[in-house]
Parts: structure tokens; sequence; C-alpha cells
């Protein structure tokens, strides 16, 4: 008889957390399934930007390549073994005398616009083949500098002989800006390298 009571203890007690627990599993459920879902959809949403990023940093490796192949391609023509008979003349489209000295009307081209850059009598389109999805090939501007190694050297005190100077030879130095421009017209890139012949 004892057994009849114990096993009649515990039928009420189930029965009485039966009837008090209503529906509470469904609302934890359906809240573990939202917060699943939130977190589901920023994963996407960060995914999303990586890949964005990912493009974004392609399209400006390939604008710097295209840059660095364009100051490669001006470097060829000034070249230490051309006789300058063979170099460019520099009064105009794309070789310039120096467009920093004062009393100049002209911009150096880190001043210049897109408009100027791809204007065909201020720059040097190269020769190249690149296979860019802007379809622009990379362009250059090569500036003649005016840079007297000696009356610098006399400025900042260094001593130079007077037979020193009468076998020196005032060396050229060429500033070459490139500009290229990567998968997108967007992606620009310009570089800059002074080039002592």
């Amino acid at each position: 008889m004892r057994n009849n009571s114990v096993y009649d203890f515990r039928f009420s007690m189930h029965r009485a957390l039966k009837n008090s627990q209503g529906g509470v599993v469904l609302l934890v459920a359906m809240i573990m399934v939202l917060v699943i879902a939130v977190v589901g959809l920023a994963a996407i949403r960060g995914s999303g930007l990586q890949e964005m990023m990912a493009g974004n940093l392609r399209d400006r490796n390939l604008a710097f390549q295209a840059a660095e192949a364009g100051l490669r391609s001006a470097e060829n023509t000034i070249r230490s073994d051309i006789a300058l008979s063979e170099l460019p003349s520099f009064d105009g489209n794309g070789h310039f005398d120096d467009l920093n000295k004062t009393g100049g009307d002209r911009e150096p081209p880190s001043l210049w616009s897109d408009d100027v850059w791809k204007a065909n009598g201020s720059t040097v389109l190269t020769a190249m083949s690149l296979e860019l999805a802007s379809g622009e090939q990379p362009r250059y501007v090569m500036e003649k500098l005016v840079v007297p190694v000696t009356l610098a050297a006399a400025a900042d005190g260094s001593a130079i002989d007077i037979a020193s100077l009468d076998t020196f030879e005032e060396p050229e130095f060429y500033r070459i800006s490139s500009r290229g421009t990567g998968g997108t017209v967007n992606a620009n890139v310009t570089l800059q390298s002074v080039y002592k012949r």
C-alpha cells in the first residue's frame, strides 16, 4: 500500500508540472532561432565587406603595377647607353623642361586633374599591352630638371677646387611622374622618381 501512495504522489507532481509549463519551451526556442538568425546575417554582411575590401586592394595593386611599368618605360627612353641625340626633345608632348621652375606658366603633374592626365599633348602614353579592365594604359610625364651641382655644392659650403671644376661634368636629372589605372577607372596611382644620367 505504501508503494501505491508514492506512485500517486509522483503522478500528481508530474501532472502539476505539466499544467504549469504551458508553452515556455516554444517561446525559448523562438528566441534562440531569432538570435541565431541575427548572428548569421551579421556574418554574411561581414563576409561581403571583406570581399569588397579585397577587390579594392586588388584594383589598387594593379594600378600600382601599371604606374611602375610607366616609370620603367620612361627610364628606358633616357638610359645612360642612349646617345644624347636620341633623347626626346623637352619642349612638350609629355617631355618638358622643369615644370616647377619660377616664372613658368605650367603646373607640375602633382596638381593635374584627370582630364589633363588623359590629354595627348601633356602626357606620353606607354606602348604596353597591359590587359586591364579599365582599358587605360599607363601614362607618364618626364621633366628635365635644372640642378647645377656645382652651384648647389658651393651654396652649402662644400669645397670644390678649380682643377675638379675643369673636368667636372654636370649630371642630368630627370623627374618622371607616372600614372597607372587599375581594374576600374577610379583606382589610380601616381608615382614619381628622379633619374640621374
